[in-house]
Formats: structure tokens, C-alpha cells, sequence
């Protein structure tokens, strides 16, 4: 080994020392050698060797320093690395705060955007109303004006009068009398189907037949959810259910005004006319002319009345107190608050049609129900059907 090699090597290792664990150990390695080759040098040469030792001694010298130099410089590049490095996990830590700051402000930017749209859409929305209600404000400010007007034109107070000429005070001598123009009369109800559901209540709890009919035709619409003409087919078909027994339930009352009719004329005829008479007083009475009496021909209408009141007053009265008690009877029963032959089958009738249609109200059923027909002299009913949409008359 000779210095030049030495020199060398020592060079060489201080070109190695890039990392510092590296470069320590080589220096380690150099300074080993190169004791060892100063101690062989040494015993070998002599002078030259200790004059190769001197100058080695000082390149080794320099050699650690250089060496002290690069490991501190080594330190202080581990610590700029390790600086780095935590720069370097600050800037990713920093990075992904980024990215999670910029995903809360892409989705506070939509959910401003959505405010944005939700509000638009709900401007217009609120634009549409407020136009929509000044429409009906505008609406009912004419409909309210129709009212006033049409409450001022019913109520009598309301009305504007004419003031009489000449007239002194304010009574009624002092103005003239309303009367109704062309357009308040082109306004009057003319069928019962124009009155209100307050009219209708009235007039049915008075009994009017046609309010009751006008009832239940609504109160059919209601439940069948059908118009005013089609319920009158189901009105038609009650009348037809009601009327079965009609016959029947009136035998009573025909032959009562049968025996009535007949008992009348019967009367007249065997009390004052001749023939008749005669025939009567020798059939049944076995009574004679009177005297000095050949024939009942010169007899007059009064005479054979006088003769023949004798036997004919006694039935004529009992019948007539006969019909005298039963009238009391029945007076005395209504003021009991007792039901009649009448009401009773008006009842049946109504419990009948009830029960054969419970959908609808009951009380309207028997309120309509509690109604016979009319029925002319021919003694056949005129039934309600027969009128369809005008209904039985109602005085409008």
C-alpha cells in the first residue's frame, strides 16, 4: 500500500459518504486501514513510512473533519427531511381539509341553490294566489253588492218610498205604495224547486205536501248523487210501492160516501114522492092512504110528506143522532190527541215505505207518505207519478 493508494482510498470513501450510517461506517473502514498501514509502513520503511505517516496523519485529519462536516450536514439534512416530511403531511392533511371544505361548500352551494328554487317556485306560487284571490275578492265584492241589493229589494224597511204631495208628518199617508218593476217580477219563484231549504222546512212542518216532496226529491239526489230530474224516477217508484193498498186502505171512505149519496136521495124520494111512498107504506110500514083518500096522485108533494113523515121521522132522526154521536166521538178522540181511521192508515203507509226504503232519511219518507192522492168524481186517484217535473199543484 502506498500513500498515493491510501489517499486514494481515503477519497474514495469520502465520496461514499452520502448517507450518513454509509459514511460512518466506511470512515470507520478507512481509519482502520489505514492504521494498519501506517504500522506496517512504519516497521518497513522507516523515514519515509513516518514522513507517509505524517502526511496520511494530516490527510486523515483532514479527512475527519470532512467527515464530522458530512455527518453534521448529514443531521442537518435528516432534520430538514423529517421538517419535510411533516411539511409534507401538513400539505396532505391541509389538502384533504380542502377537499372536504370544498364538498361542504359544493353542497351548501346546492342546498343554496335548492333555497333558491324553492323560493322561486314558491313567489310564483304565492304571485298565482294573490291573483287568484283578487279575482275573488273582485267576485265576491259583486256577489256581496247582488246580496245587498237583493236583501235591500225583500226587505219592506229597505224599500224607497214616494212622498205624498200635500201630506203633512211621516205616516203611512205621507208616502205612496211600493210597487214591484219589471225586473223584480222576472225574479218571483215560479215552482217549488226555486225555494230555499229554510222555505221548504217551514212549509213541510205546516204540512205542505209539495215543500215535503221537495224534500225528499233532494235529499234522494244527495244519496243517489244523481240530478234533480233523475230522482224523480225514484220519487215515481215510491208511488208506485205506496199505492199498492190504495184501494183497499180507501173502501172505508168510498163506501161511507156511497151509503151516504144514496141514503140522501132515498130519503127525498120515500118521504115526498108518491109512488114510491105508497109502495114503502103498504110493503114495509103496512100503513094505508089517508081517508077520504083514493089515490096518492091527488096528493101533493107536501101533503105526502105530512103522510108519510110519520114513519119516516122516526129513522130519520135516530140515523141523524146516530151520525150526531159518531161525530162527537170523533171530536172528543181528536182532542185526545187520539189518531183517526185516517191518520192511522196514513201511518201505516208511511212505517210501510219506510221500511221497504231505509238509505233515505225516514223522517222525509213518512212525511211524503202521509199524503193520499187525489181523486176526482169518477172516484179514481189521480197518483203523483202523473205529474213528473211540474208535481202536484202547489198554488205558485
Amino acid at each position: 500500500l502506498t500513500p498515493y493508494a491510501i489517499s486514494r482510498l481515503a477519497l474514495v470513501g469520502c465520496f461514499l459518504l452520502i448517507h450518513p450510517l454509509c459514511a460512518l461506517t466506511s470512515a470507520m473502514r478507512m481509519a482502520m486501514v489505514a492504521g494498519t498501514a501506517m504500522s506496517v509502513l512504519a516497521r518497513r520503511r522507516g523515514g519515509v513510512v513516518a514522513a507517509a505517516a505524517g502526511a496520511l496523519r494530516c490527510r486523515g485529519l483532514q479527512t475527519r473533519r470532512f467527515l464530522f462536516a458530512t455527518a453534521s450536514h448529514t443531521r442537518s439534512v435528516d432534520q430538514q427531511l423529517a421538517a419535510g416530511a411533516n411539511i409534507v403531511e401538513v400539505l396532505r392533511r391541509l389538502e384533504a381539509e380542502n377537499a372536504e371544505l370544498r364538498k361542504q361548500l359544493e353542497r351548501a352551494t346546492d342546498l343554496q341553490q335548492r333555497q333558491c328554487d324553492s323560493l322561486l317556485s314558491a313567489f310564483a306560487s304565492a304571485q298565482t294566489e294573490r291573483e287568484a284571490l283578487r279575482e275573488e275578492m273582485g267576485t265576491l265584492a259583486k256577489d256581496l253588492h247582488v246580496l245587498a241589493e237583493s236583501f235591500r229589494s225583500e226587505s219592506i224597511g229597505m224599500r224607497t218610498r214616494e212622498p205624498r204631495e200635500g201630506i203633512d208628518g211621516q205616516g203611512a199617508q205621507s208616502r205612496k205604495a211600493w210597487r214591484p218593476d219589471l225586473d223584480y217580477a222576472m225574479r218571483q219563484p215560479t215552482h217549488v224547486c226555486e225555494l230555499s231549504h229554510q222555505s221548504l222546512a217551514e212549509l213541510a212542518m205546516l204540512g205542505n205536501h209539495n215543500a215535503r216532496r221537495e224534500r225528499l226529491l233532494r235529499e234522494v239526489m244527495c244519496v243517489d248523487g244523481v240530478s234533480w230530474s233523475a230522482a224523480l224516477d225514484t220519487i215515481s217508484k215510491f208511488d208506485r210501492y205506496n199505492e199498492r193498498f190504495y184501494w183497499l186502505e180507501t173502501l172505508p171512505f168510498r163506501l161511507g160516501i156511497t151509503a151516504a149519496f144514496v141514503g140522501g136521495v132515498a130519503s127525498v124520494v120515500l118521504v115526498f114522492y108518491g109512488p114510491v111512498a105508497e109502495w114503502y107504506a103498504t110493503t114495509f110500514v103496512g100503513e094505508g092512504l089517508p081517508d077520504d083518500v083514493k089515490s096518492v096522485d091527488e096528493l101533493s108533494i107536501n101533503q105526502v110528506g105530512t103522510w108519510t113523515w110519520s114513519w119516516m121521522e122516526p129513522m130519520i132522526g135516530v140515523a141523524s143522532f146516530a151520525l150526531l154521536c159518531a161525530q162527537f166521538i170523533r171530536s172528543q178522540a181528536c182532542r185526545m190527541n187520539m189518531k183517526t181511521y185516517s191518520e192511522q192508515v196514513l201511518t201505516w203507509r208511511a212505517d210501510r215505505l219506510a221500511r221497504a226504503f231505509p238509505r233515505y232519511d225516514q223522517s222525509m219518507v213518512r212525511a211524503w207518505a202521509k199524503h193520499m192522492p187525489k181523486c176526482g168524481p169518477h172516484f179514481f186517484p189521480i197518483y203523483e207519478r202523473r205529474f213528473w217535473e211540474k208535481g202536484p199543484s202547489s198554488g205558485l
